[in-house]
C-alpha cells in the first residue's frame, strides 16, 4: 500500500491506497509546515497502514526536481519556503518519500486513471484561483528543472501572464466578484479566449495527444469548455485541434496522482 498526500494552499488531503483507488482519506486545512506534517502523521497513523511502501506528495509551488527543493510557494505560509521536503518527510514519517509539483502530479493521476488514460503525451491544465499545468510523457511526469508553468507564460508585450489575465484571482481583482458571478459576461468570454490562447501555445510547444482541464472555473462545464474550444479552433490553425476534455477525477486527481507517484518511486527504488 502507498500514501498519497496533496498539499494545497487551503487544504491538505491524505489517502492510503494504490492503482488509482484509495481505501481511506483525510482532509484538513493546510497550516504551517510543522503543524501540517503533524496532522499528516496522525492521518497515516489512523489508517490501516500495514506494509506501507512509500509516500508521494503533491505540493503547490515550484519544485526543483533535481534537488527535491520547494522554492517560494505563493499560497503557503513562510515556514514552507525553500525546504527539502522529500528529505524532511522521509525522516519524520520513516517511509521513503518523493515530492513533486501539484499540477504535474494531478496530470499523472489523469494520465493513468482519469480522462487521459491511454493517451500519450497528456497535457493537464488547472484553471482555478490560479492557473497551472503538467505534462506526462510515456507514463511519467515531464520535469525539466522546475516543471512546466503554463500559467506564467507571457501573452503580450506588457508582460501580462495567462494567470494575470484569466484566472479566478484575476477576475475577482477586476470585478470584485467571484468567477461564478462573472460567467457568461463579455469579460468571461475574453478570459476564456486568453485561456484558449494559452492552451494553444502549450499544444504547439508539447504536441500532446489530449488536453485535460480541471479546476474550479471548469465546474459548470459547457460555459467554460464551449468558448475555450471555439477560440482554440480560431487560433490553432497549423495543426488539427486535439481533444480538450474535462478532468474525470476532479479534486481527487492530486491525491490519486500522489499515490501513483509513490508507486513509481517504490518500483524504481
Amino acid at each position: 500500500m502507498y500514501i498519497g498526500v496533496d498539499i494545497g494552499g487551503t487544504h491538505t488531503r491524505v489517502a492510503i491506497g494504490e492503482s488509482g483507488e484509495y481505501s481511506d482519506k483525510k482532509d484538513f486545512p493546510t497550516k504551517g509546515l510543522s503543524e501540517t506534517l503533524k496532522e499528516i502523521k496522525e492521518s497515516i497513523s489512523s489508517f490501516n497502514n500495514k506494509n506501507l511502501k512509500s509516500v508521494g506528495v503533491s505540493v503547490a509551488g515550484p519544485v526543483n526536481s533535481k534537488k527535491n527543493l520547494l522554492y517560494h510557494p505563493p499560497n503557503l505560509p513562510e515556514s514552507w519556503q525553500e525546504k527539502e521536503l522529500a528529505k524532511l518527510f522521509s525522516e519524520e514519517l520513516g517511509i521513503p518519500t518523493i515530492v513533486d509539483h501539484d499540477a504535474s502530479v494531478a496530470a499523472l493521476g489523469e494520465a493513468k486513471y482519469g480522462s487521459g488514460k491511454g493517451k500519450n503525451p497528456v497535457l493537464y491544465y488547472t484553471v482555478s484561483t490560479g492557473i497551472g499545468s503538467g505534462l506526462v510523457v510515456d507514463g511519467k511526469i515531464f520535469h525539466g528543472i522546475y516543471n512546466p508553468e503554463a500559467g506564467q507564460q507571457i501573452l503580450n508585450d506588457k508582460g501580462d501572464s495567462l494567470e494575470s489575465l484569466s484566472s479566478g484571482k484575476a477576475l475577482k481583482e477586476k470585478t470584485g466578484k467571484e468567477p461564478k458571478d462573472v460567467e457568461g459576461t463579455d469579460l468571461w468570454e475574453k478570459s476564456m479566449e486568453w485561456v484558449a490562447i494559452g492552451i494553444a501555445n502549450s499544444i504547439l510547444h508539447f504536441s500532446p495527444e489530449i488536453v485535460v482541464v480541471g479546476g474550479g472555473m471548469t465546474k459548470h462545464g459547457d460555459i467554460f469548455f464551449n468558448p475555450v474550444k471555439k477560440y482554440i479552433s480560431k487560433h490553432l490553425t497549423i495543426i488539427p485541434q486535439v481533444p480538450i476534455v474535462p478532468s474525470s477525477l476532479g479534486q481527487d486527481n492530486g491525491v490519486i496522482g500522489a499515490l501513483e507517484l509513490a508507486k513509481q518511486v517504490d518500483l524504481n527504488g
